[in-house]
């Protein structure tokens, strides 16, 4: 058996839903399941907030990554919304199902971060880095489960955080959200195994990514300094590049992956080694 070859994903005929799509991480696993053979829904809020302060991903971003998609022949729907509103996630989903007719993949990617101490964690930066990160899970899965329990071949892949199993210094809300973004994956595994569902998170380590770029930018940081808080306990102490979660997220969507349900997956330069 060629076991690179069992290790690709073949997504062909099948309709993925990335959330956090329109930069960073959620574009290249967008592109990455376009190119996989999957038909993609590509969800960002594109629009900035109040909390955080730094720039969030653009509609020009999003239709930039529709346009990627639709040059591999693979059809794309973007979707503009924020997953912490119910309405505008069930909205989005209803979507889904009105142009594809079913859903097979959900990877829930969208998320946020500021930070400071906990004890200076204001309510607004609290509320919206929980409700992002890990109710926004729970919220767009909830969503989509009715279409994800009738899929042959359902998979949900959860984006953590090494975060999601150590504490990281001035970012508790995001530790906190992470964490629970980890117990959500096994309680959700447990739950959809008699529909044949599988749900599986994957833990980050220091990323090269637009969102720590603009917490640098609002902290008067480089990207190199807040990079460092998290290179602290890797192995390899380089940034890892998107598309190497991106291969993490293939692999736990191949049928060589089809039986790894309520896994946490670490692409962390061995930080949680340690």
């Amino acid at each position: 058996m060629d076991v690179r070859v069992a290790g690709q994903a073949d997504l062909t005929g099948q309709v993925a839903l990335v959330t956090g799509a329109g930069r960073g991480q959620g574009r290249s696993h967008a592109i990455a399941l376009a190119a996989a053979g999957a038909d993609v829904a590509v969800l960002d809020i594109c629009r900035d907030a109040e909390v955080p302060g730094y720039p969030l991903a653009t509609r020009a971003e999003l239709d930039d990554v529709v346009a990627t998609v639709e040059s591999m022949d693979r059809r794309a729907l973007p979707l503009v919304a924020d997953v912490r509103d119910p309405d505008e996630v069930t909205a989005a989903v209803a979507a889904v199902e009105g142009t594809f007719g079913r859903l097979d993949v959900l990877v829930n990617n969208a998320a946020v971060v500021t930070s400071a101490p906990f004890w200076e964690l204001a309510e607004q930066e609290w509320a919206a880095v929980v409700d992002t990160n890990l109710t926004g899970v729970w919220r767009t899965t909830k969503a989509a489960a009715g279409l994800l329990r009738r899929s042959p071949r359902g998979r949900i892949v959860n984006i953590s955080s090494t975060a999601g199993q150590r504490a990281v210094p001035e970012f508790a809300h995001y530790v906190a959200a992470k964490h629970g973004v980890v117990g959500l994956t096994r309680a959700m595994a447990i739950e959809l195994a008699n529909d044949g569902v599988t749900v599986n998170a994957i833990l980050p380590g220091a990323v090269d990514s637009p969102m720590l770029a603009g917490l640098a930018v609002e902290l008067g940081l480089t990207p190199e300094d807040v990079h460092k808080r998290w290179l602290h306990d890797q192995l390899l102490i380089e940034v890892i590049p998107a598309d190497e979660v991106t291969g993490a997220l293939l692999w736990l969507l191949s049928d060589a992956a089809r039986h790894v349900t309520g896994h946490c997956l670490a692409v962390d330069g061995g930080a949680l080694a340690r």
